[in-house]
């Protein structure tokens, strides 16, 4: 296989950028789980006609997933590795990668997900649990795995391996490549973690075969790594050191989320392709990447005191979404203000999924209650429920959340009713009747322009309700 070159991440809403970028695209990468749809029974399946729409992009696929990380004890969820790996086939992926990180802790039915990718324990113990979980995913796709250095906002500990050293005996002891996003190292290096300088000098920079370019911001003193729009200049300048640097690098991909599309211009992300294109260039020829066994030999010598794994990944992953832990160590970690940080990502992220699946319910409670009253709600109902994977699930647990405290709230249950049969609808795209004891014009007609129903009509309705 050749270098694959240059070009963006597929996300929902993208393509006027893709379409503007056509003829400079040689690369899209695509988010597995954003073509994913949680079935009402439970299973998980891919949206064919969105997988369709993709066939007619320019350019070579990867897959880069964003929900089933593999640094973690846990290991990844098998059901999802196994759609990762049928979609690798169909899309002719020559690689997939994941992050380096934890979002589900505990074991069995005991474990929660945290709604975010963390960071591991970065200890030689951290890294042998890692390795492990790296390997459940990589020996079960049927491409090469690439693993990606996340952000990490935590201060670094006296107790811990160095983010090279630990990312790179992972690598080293998984077999695995790295994909090497420059916004992640250079926006730990912004928080207080270690520079990029010292970062590549302690990773094995031949198994970098992808970079990523992206935006942030800064938030309470931090530089979120928020995917917000395009690279600032210290980026670039940054990319244009490093990448010549990297032997095996077949791609560079600008990455963006979705919410960030309509602010972009699509001129000045045709600007950036280029810039980038005339930095680097992949090499001809250049053999496929390769599908290594894991290395022989000890992890890297280290601190292997404090907290193990499991322990760091549950009391880490409880205090970033608002549960009490009384430990020693927690009252130490709760101590660092990241902490907090996490935990407001967190609920604004939950927020966020609920507000763009129960559009009608959010309005009325919001019309209703006001901010402060919806936060109130939000924080109860994110104290006693850990996040869900999928915005569909977060929106069906929301609901049981509202059935059982019933919030003072008139009409509610009727718009709860409809949002979730739109939900169910779009789902499987099979069309459902709902039953309602109000007239569903009256109740649209108001929300939809921002005002509570005045004398809404009553009786008895049946809704069709279709995609």
């Amino acid at each position: 296989m050749t270098g694959l070159g240059v070009g963006l991440t597929h996300v929902p809403g993208a393509e006027p950028i893709l379409e503007a970028c056509a003829d400079l695209l040689e690369v899209v990468e695509i988010e597995p789980q954003a073509l994913w749809r949680a079935r009402p029974d439970g299973t998980t399946g891919c949206d064919e006609e969105a997988l369709r729409r993709l066939a007619d992009l320019p350019g070579a696929r990867l897959l880069h997933g964003v929900g089933n990380p593999v640094g973690g004890c846990r290991p990844p969820d098998p059901r999802h590795t196994a759609l990762v790996g049928e979609l690798a086939g169909r899309l002719r992926a020559p690689w997939v990668s994941e992050h380096l990180a934890f979002n589900h802790t505990g074991r069995g039915d005991e474990g929660f997900r945290t709604g975010f990718m963390l960071p591991p324990r970065q200890t030689p113990e951290g890294v042998r649990r890692s390795v492990a979980s790296v390997r459940a995913m990589a020996d079960a796709v049927p491409v090469p795995l690439a693993v990606e250095i996340g952000a990490n906002y935590l201060r670094p500990r006296a107790d811990e391996l160095s983010d090279g050293r630990f990312a790179a005996g992972v690598a080293e002891g998984a077999g695995c490549g790295l994909l090497l996003d420059l916004h992640n190292v250079l926006a730990n290096e912004r928080n207080g973690r270690a520079p990029v300088a010292r970062l590549l000098d302690e990773l094995p920079l031949d198994r970098v075969w992808e970079v990523h370019l992206a935006g942030g911001f800064e938030h309470r003193g931090y530089w979120l790594d928020a995917h917000s729009g395009l690279p600032d200049e210290e980026l670039l300048a940054l990319a244009e050191r490093v990448l010549p640097r990297l032997p095996a690098l077949r791609a560079v991909l600008f990455e963006v989320t979705g919410s960030a599309v309509p602010g972009l211009d699509p001129q000045a992300v045709r600007d950036l392709l280029v810039r980038v294109r005339e930095q680097w260039r992949p090499q001809e020829p250049m053999a496929p990447v390769p599908r290594e066994r894991p290395a022989a030999g000890a992890p890297p010598a280290g601190p292997d005191t404090g907290p193990g794994p499991e322990e760091w990944e549950h009391v880490l992953g409880a205090l970033t979404i608002g549960r009490v832990v009384d430990s020693p160590f927690a009252r130490e970690l709760a101590a660092d203000p990241a902490v907090a940080l996490l935990r407001e990502l967190v609920t604004e992220s939950r927020a966020s999924a609920l507000a763009g699946t129960l559009v009608h319910t959010v309005r009325l409670l919001l019309l209703t209650l006001g901010e402060a009253g919806v936060r109130d709600l939000l924080d109860d109902y994110t104290r006693s429920h850990p996040p869900e994977l999928f915005a569909t699930d977060e929106a069906a647990a929301f609901a049981g959340h509202l059935r059982r405290t019933r919030p003072r709230v008139p009409w509610l249950a009727d718009v709860l009713e409809l949002d979730l049969g739109l939900v169910r609808v779009r789902l499987d795209d099979t069309p459902r009747t709902v039953r309602l004891g109000t007239d569903p014009n009256d109740l649209l007609a108001a929300l939809g322009a921002g005002r509570l129903p005045v004398d809404p009509g009553r009786g008895s309705f049946l809704v069709r309700l279709t995609a």
